[in-house]
Parts: C-alpha cells; structure tokens; sequence
C-alpha cells in the first residue's frame, strides 16, 4: 500500500458556503481506502480508491494500491490492469515492477516476447526515465529559472554576472527543450501503441471479426496483456507479445 501527499489549498479545498471541496473529498477517499485497507476490508477499501478514479484524479500510487487490494481479492487479471496503469506513471518503480511480475507469473497463458529493436528499447527507456511528476516538476522549475534569469540580465544590463546568466540560460533551455519533449511524448502518448489486458477467464481468438468457433487460432486467458491493433465497435485486432495475430470481441479487454 502507498501513501501519497495531496496539495489542498484553501481555494479548492473548500466550496461556496463552507462545504468541502473535490480537493478535500479525494483525500478523504484516498485515507478511508488506507484505513479499509489496513483493516482487511479490500472490498470496502477498493470501492474508496475507485471513487478516487471515477473523479478523474490520476496517480501511480493510486493505481498501485488499488493493483494491490484487486491482488488481495484473488483477482489477477484487474491487478495486472492497475499494475500496468501504475507503470505507466511510475517507470521503473522496483514495487510495481515486482508486484507485476507476481501478478503475471500466476496468469495460465505463458508468452515468450520477441526481441526488440534496441533503438524502440531506448527510446522507451528514455521516455520511462522518471516518473510523471518529477518530469512535470523539472520542466516548470527549468522554465522558471531561465525566465528569472532573462529577466535580470535584462534589468542589469552589463552586470558583471552576465556572462554566468547566459550559461545558466542556455542550460535551462536545453533542459526544458529535453524534458518538455519527454513529457509531450508521454502525454500525447507519440508512437505508443494501444495496448490492453483480457478480463474474460477465457476468450477464443479468430481469425477473422466474425461470431465463429470454426475460426478459432488460439485461445487466450485472463490477464493476458495485448497489443490492439485495429479497432471497431464490436471487435478488437490484437497482437499478443510472441507476434500472434487475432480477433476477440471488445467487451473481453479493458485498455490500459
């Protein structure tokens, strides 16, 4: 279970007339999932941190948590969901890595991936290099230093300490030129593909986006994580990490 600080300010944390605001609900959701939590109550504890979810907060250690009490409820296959969701937000988190693993390791369907390129493996390493809100804190405190600093040099013309301004300036660009870069990557999710995982204890994969047994390939099982392809209302092409291609019906994946 991971504890997370919220930032509640008067403004939002309070409504018209004195009534708690969203800011001040989210915690007390987020605490009471805690509480539930640490007293064995997973169920009750669950439906607190998917009110959390429902409200449109976002968090890496929100979905870990709820990653965990799916885990402890025996349900692997929406532990995996949240485990992968967490992350997404927190790469290379060593607790959400392991935790996946386990998860994984108690799923039917065993897939052996198929090497990567290793410049698609850099370039999601660089991208997953540090979590969202340490990314999201270096690109406002890098604009903001080299803005104060253009400002100075501006006001102090000729100061003995320009020459420094102009170096700190230009490395607070090239810092937030790399950094606003990951982030849109990240945010605007460039080159990613659409990838979900199979909530169904079973599902028939076909060959073709058609209600027949006869075209079954293979099968699959819960918690299986797939790469979607092509996308209609009804049905989903999926590519499993061994490279096999198929169909199955929307309803069976929940996308990450």
């Amino acid at each position: 279970m991971r504890t997370i600080l919220f930032a509640v300010t008067a403004a939002c944390g309070v409504g018209m007339f004195g009534t708690p605001g969203p800011a001040v609900a989210q915690v007390e959701f987020y605490q009471e999932g805690n509480r539930l939590y640490q007293e064995g109550d997973f169920e009750g504890a669950l439906a607190s941190y998917l009110r959390l979810v429902e409200a449109g907060f976002e968090s890496g250690e929100v979905y870990y948590n709820i990653g965990n009490t799916y885990f402890k409820l025996s349900d692997v296959a929406h532990s995996i969901l949240y485990y992968e969701r967490a992350r997404r937000l927190l790469p290379g988190d060593e607790d959400v890595q392991a935790n996946l693993d386990l998860a994984r390791s108690l799923t039917v369907d065993e897939i052996a991936p198929l090497p990567r390129f290793w410049l698609f493996s850099a370039a999601d390493w660089w991208v997953g290099l540090f979590p969202r809100t340490l990314l999201i804190a270096v690109v406002v405190a890098s604009y903001l230093v080299g803005t104060g600093v253009v400002l100075s040099l501006i006001l102090k013309r000729g100061a003995p300490a320009a020459v420094w301004g102009r170096r700190i300036v230009s490395a607070s660009a090239v810092v937030f030129l790399l950094s606003g870069l990951n982030l849109a990557v990240r945010e605007f999710e460039v080159g990613q593909a659409q990838e979900a995982v199979v909530l169904q204890p079973q599902v028939d994969v076909l060959s073709a986006p058609l209600d027949d047994e006869t075209l079954t390939i293979f099968t699959v099982h819960e918690g299986t994580k797939v790469r979607i392809d092509r996308l209609s209302e009804e049905w989903a092409e999926v590519a499993l990490e061994d490279g096999r291609v198929g169909w199955v019906p929307v309803g069976v994946l929940e996308t990450i």
